[in-house]
């Protein structure tokens, strides 16, 4: 039943429109007009650079995060291309994601599959054909936001990002391609299909590695409410299980995201830690990554 649910939300897409966060890490204002890279046809399409960690900053335009993909135009792409020169793409989407929506590839870059799904993998999605447009998949996501299956999804959603063994190896191996890669050659680019929630926790654990503190994170976490916020406020709800469907699965819920990283520093004292003895990332590669992305 699961799987029903998942068809509805790796399509979803969004309006853009931007807007700014009022959040503020070390009296800096995270401008989400600032982060997004000018591209139109991608979703919550932004960087890292320029985010202030300590005495230090994250250097431009090396570091994307994004949503799919698939819907990359020709323009968008020579800018991906010419511009940024994306050298390695990370597809933190599930197998029936990228296969039925396929990445478009800017220039020469290198495609990396790292496959989290949040549905069981004997279960099929029955979604396919039951909606047709985007307005359809609202619908669907009202009409079924009481099931306890998709209100476990919310609940759940970063317990199994975050901790679940599979998915821990799948960042690990992020780590572990990420370390080889010289910003010389380009930057890099990791999405999911909404570029929120698996890409969001790769760019926390990313910023956590480069030695960003919480409220950083929770900053760059928040511009993806930000970013879908316009479209969210569009939807009407008419229950709070609804809206709490819409605010989670459609836009970002830093509540759950931030009770996600309560739970980390109660197991294992620091994200830092975290990313040490989960995800295989010791001292030598965060400094790696500090030399080569911090400036």
């Amino acid at each position: 039943m699961m799987k029903k649910f998942v068809g509805i939300i790796v399509c979803m897409g969004a309006m853009l429109m931007a807007c700014k966060s009022n959040v503020e890490n070390n009296n800096q204002q995270l401008d989400l007009n600032n982060q997004l890279i000018g591209i139109t046809t991608v979703h919550n399409a932004r960087q890292l650079g320029g985010y202030i960690i300590g005495d230090k900053k994250i250097k431009d335009d090396l570091l994307i995060r994004s949503a799919k993909l698939s819907g990359l135009s020709k323009e968008d792409s020579t800018l991906l291309n010419d511009k940024y020169n994306v050298q390695c793409i990370y597809d933190f989407r599930g197998q029936d994601e990228f296969v039925s929506e396929p990445d478009v590839v800017p220039g020469n870059a290198r495609c990396v599959s790292l496959s989290i799904s949040f549905a069981a993998k004997e279960e099929k999605s029955q979604f396919g054909a039951e909606y047709q447009n985007q307005q359809e998949m609202i619908g669907l996501l009202l009409q079924y936001a009481e099931h306890p299956a998709i209100q476990t999804m919310c609940e759940n959603m970063y317990e199994i990002i975050l901790f679940e063994e599979e998915s821990q190896e799948v960042y690990r191996k992020f780590f572990q391609d990420l370390v080889t890669l010289e910003p010389e050659n380009g930057a890099v680019l990791w999405h999911c299909t909404q570029g929120k929630d698996r890409a969001g926790c790769a760019s926390a654990m990313l910023l956590a590695a480069l030695g960003a503190d919480r409220n950083l994170i929770m900053s760059d976490f928040i511009l993806s409410k930000d970013y879908y916020e316009p479209m969210v406020s569009q939807i009407k709800t008419e229950t709070d299980k609804q809206k709490n469907v819409i605010n989670t699965l459609i836009s970002a819920n830093p509540e759950i995201f931030e009770a996600a990283l309560d739970k980390i520093d109660s197991e294992y004292g620091s994200f830092t830690n975290y990313l040490t003895e989960c995800i295989g990332v010791t001292p030598a590669m965060m400094q790696v990554l500090r030399d080569r992305y911090l400036e």
